[in-house]
């Protein structure tokens, strides 16, 4: 999980034991002017290790190679997507990054109930 600002990644992924095989679902989650949630999600696959993968389909500018720290609580790849961060903390669940995502979203709240134009631009 990366946060950014506004932007909320996660990685969800797992690695085959048989050949390292690794599939998974990439997600990005921001808000628009309004204060509305927009959600992405992209697949993904590549080949793991019990510490290094490579990820492929996440950008258009072939893999992306990651490390997992000593550890194992952070993720480190070698170029940044999406988020402005190589550094990606690891989470227990999909649960900790929801909670941080709606966490994030109480800041919308009161600006997304106003009648103006892209009410909730230039919240932080």
């Amino acid at each position: 999980m990366a946060v950014d600002g506004e932007l909320h990644a996660m990685l969800a992924f797992q690695v085959h034991p048989e050949g390292g095989q690794l599939i998974g679902k990439y997600t990005m989650v921001h808000f628009d002017g309004q204060g509305k949630e927009v959600r992405e999600k992209t697949d993904f696959n590549g080949r793991g290790s019990d510490s290094t993968f490579e990820f492929d389909g996440l950008t258009d500018y072939g893999v992306v190679t990651g490390a997992l720290s000593d550890d194992r609580t952070r993720l480190t790849l070698d170029r940044d997507f999406g988020v402005q961060t190589t550094q990606w903390t690891i989470v227990s669940s999909t649960d900790v990054f929801e909670s941080a995502v709606k966490e994030y979203a109480k800041r919308f709240e009161s600006c997304s109930k106003k009648q103006d134009v892209d009410p909730c631009e230039g919240v932080a």
